[in-house]
């Protein structure tokens, strides 16, 4: 009974262990270690996932200010007249005179009558055998003189140089105001004058002159030189002044310029004159309405980029469940919200009936309400309509889309007037104006019922208010006046105003609010550090704790073994007598 008891115990519990880690145990430690801080790893992972869903938002944020930035950068580029407005001239003949207009350019027809072209004057040598002759061999340096526009030119001439140093010394000179020097090659008909020496004014117009000064050039014939005195040169072509008439006038006379590209004739308009007529010239000054219909079209694109990316967003699946990144975000409901007000409503300081337009419905973009469509929200252009707006009115259109501060008063008598406002700091609208004048001088006034300060015959708006800084002249006759005056703001410059404020790094709401994103990154991201830190200990103490679990059973497996050992020798058979 017994020797089977310790057969049995000899077998199983004091056999030596197989080993996994490297120890004596027979336990795969490492495995148990690994899975237990798996287990306290848990945290970890949900806070790294919360992590991952903030740091989403932060990216779709982001790419949303780069949104609104490009239509930032659409609406700035033509939130004024003069960048919004274009105009185009046609010209009845393109071969006397072509022109460009701006957007100061007032629409009409100009008659033009090009008597003569400005021109550079030429001057041209009688000309040597060679570039390579040499003009100076007298042993010392010699000099030629000239004068340009008044402005004397002296040139050294080394000895030993050639013609071809001579115009290269008449280019680098620093003195040389404005005349250029080349070799011309008259062909290999020409022997001992193939070569001639040219200089060229680089300016059109009669004070641009070219005169070979003699007192000062020593480059003379003499002294074994060449001669280069003015006798010596033909002018080939003279300087002169372009000279024209302007819708008849001045008649029997002539406007003279020293240029044929000409842009104070016209306001706004630039003339390029190509050559002389018989006939006055036609020129068209009109308004551009593709140029302008591509403008608008271009903040529409814009536009809608951004909205169908908020919607994109913010979206909700009722079937799935799903939602958007930023479904629920009240900084893009802020955002869209504020770019939906210009969109749709009235422009400030227009009014029916005193301006063609006031909103951008009227000239053919509406905003889709359909929220089964793809393009809900979005701007949507009928094309027609837009058209014959632009073709109808196209000032009106250019004041809805870009008038900049334009102040109007609608004082008919001429009694109060705008004169002036500080962009940036007056705000748009239309304001109430009352005045009492006595004596020649007013007595009261104020500006949407608000006192105004009084200077003159000037009252303007006071701090604290909208009309702050809005400046109106009073006629100074005695009496009580009352009228409106609006200082307009086109739908450009709303987006343009209105993106500032959005996009501010300080005060916009979407870097506001991933400000906050960022600091709750950075608090998922110090709780992620402690536990990986606490992890970290519980790993370690897991292993100090399985280290010494290893030793307790290795030092068991050894007396066991010991105890295995003995008890065979104490069995029968297994002792000697």
């Amino acid at each position: 009974m017994a020797d089977s008891t310790v057969t049995s115990i000899s077998s199983s519990l004091f056999q030596p262990a197989v080993t996994f880690s490297g120890l004596g145990s027979g336990i795969d430690s490492q495995s148990i270690i690994d899975q237990l801080v798996e287990v306290e790893s848990r945290q970890i992972e949900h806070l790294e996932s919360w992590k991952a869903e903030w740091t989403e938002k932060i990216t779709a944020l982001q790419e949303l200010n780069v949104k609104l930035t490009d239509l930032q950068s659409a609406v700035t580029a033509m939130d004024t007249p003069a960048e919004f407005l274009a105009k185009t001239v046609a010209s009845s003949d393109t071969t006397v005179v072509t022109a460009t207009a701006a957007a100061t350019a007032a629409a009409g027809s100009h008659q033009v009558e090009v008597n003569q072209l400005a021109q550079n004057e030429i001057e041209v040598h009688a000309g040597l055998s060679s570039t390579d002759t040499v003009v100076n061999a007298s042993g010392t340096s010699k000099v030629f003189a000239f004068t340009y526009a008044g402005s004397t030119v002296s040139v050294t001439v080394p000895d030993g140089a050639t013609l071809e140093d001579l115009a290269d010394a008449i280019n680098a000179s620093g003195a040389n105001p404005g005349v250029t020097a080349l070799v011309l090659d008259m062909g290999s008909s020409y022997t001992t004058d193939r070569y001639r020496l040219m200089l060229q004014g680089n300016d059109t117009g009669s004070d641009y002159t070219i005169t070979i000064d003699d007192t000062l050039t020593t480059l003379d014939g003499t002294d074994s030189t060449e001669d280069f005195t003015s006798v010596t040169f033909t002018q080939s072509q003279a300087a002169q002044n372009a000279q024209l008439r302007l819708d008849g006038y001045p008649p029997g006379a002539w406007i003279e310029r020293a240029s044929n590209q000409i842009s104070d004739l016209i306001t706004g308009v630039t003339l390029t004159l190509h050559d002389t007529s018989t006939s006055p010239v036609t020129l068209t000054v009109s308004h551009d309405t593709t140029t302008m219909q591509e403008k608008i079209q271009d903040l529409v694109t814009a536009y809608n980029e951004v909205v169908a990316y908020i919607r994109e967003q913010t979206q909700y699946d009722s079937i799935t469940g799903e939602a958007g990144v930023l479904f629920g975000n009240y900084a893009v409901h802020i955002v869209k919200s504020e770019l939906a007000a210009i969109a749709t409503g009235n422009a400030p300081g227009f009014q029916d009936p005193d301006d063609p337009y006031l909103n951008l419905a009227q000239i053919g973009i509406t905003t889709d309400a359909d929220e089964t469509s793809s393009t809900f929200g979005q701007l949507l252009v009928d094309e027609d309509t837009l058209a014959s707006a632009l073709s109808s009115d196209p000032q009106g259109v250019g004041y809805l889309m870009a008038a900049s501060f334009r102040g109007i008063s609608d004082d008919d008598t001429g009694n109060i007037t705008y004169y002036s406002s500080l962009p940036g700091i007056t705000q748009p609208g239309t304001y109430q104006v009352s005045a009492t004048v006595s004596g020649g001088t007013i007595t009261n006034g104020t500006i949407n019922g608000h006192p105004a300060t009084i200077d003159g015959d000037t009252l303007t708006g006071a701090e604290g208010y909208p009309e702050y800084g809005l400046a109106v002249r009073i006629n100074l006759v005695d009496g009580t006046y009352t009228s409106t005056v609006r200082l307009q703001l086109g739908i450009n410059g709303q987006f343009t105003e209105k993106l500032e404020d959005l996009l501010s790094v300080s005060s916009g709401p979407l870097n506001i609010v991933m400000e906050n994103y960022n600091d709750i990154v950075d608090s998922i991201d110090a709780k992620i550090a402690r536990e990986q830190r606490r992890v970290e200990s519980v790993r370690q103490r897991l292993v100090e704790q399985f280290t010494r679990l290893e030793a307790v059973l290795a030092q068991l497996n050894e007396q066991a073994n010991y105890l295995a050992s003995a008890f065979q020798n104490l069995a029968p058979g297994g002792q000697t007598t």
